[in-house]
């Protein structure tokens, strides 16, 4: 039978690192405006947040996916630990 080893800690931590992910695509319009505003050139002002705002149907989707991402990597490394908790428990005879 083949080992199986997973790092929890790491699938925890991913699904912590995509949270952060997608929450700077839900704000990524008020960093472009934020960017447009700084930039100091009118046409290049607007460039750049048609750009931003254009994007806004794919990146909420992105931010849907990404997020999913990150609950199904956190969980996954929840169900493992508890898994391995009650292997644990069963081995030692316990309850």
């Amino acid at each position: 039978m083949a080992d199986l080893n997973i790092d929890t800690a790491v699938l925890r931590e991913a699904g912590a690192q995509l949270r952060i992910v997608a929450t700077e695509f839900v704000h990524a319009n008020v960093r472009s405006d934020d960017v447009a505003e700084a930039v100091g050139h009118d046409r290049l002002a607007e460039r750049i947040r048609d750009f931003a705002h254009n994007w806004d149907d794919k990146r909420e989707q992105m931010v849907e996916g990404v997020g999913q991402l990150a609950e199904i990597a956190s969980g996954v490394g929840e169900v493992f630990e508890q898994v391995e908790t009650e292997f644990v428990k069963a081995l030692e005879g316990g309850s």
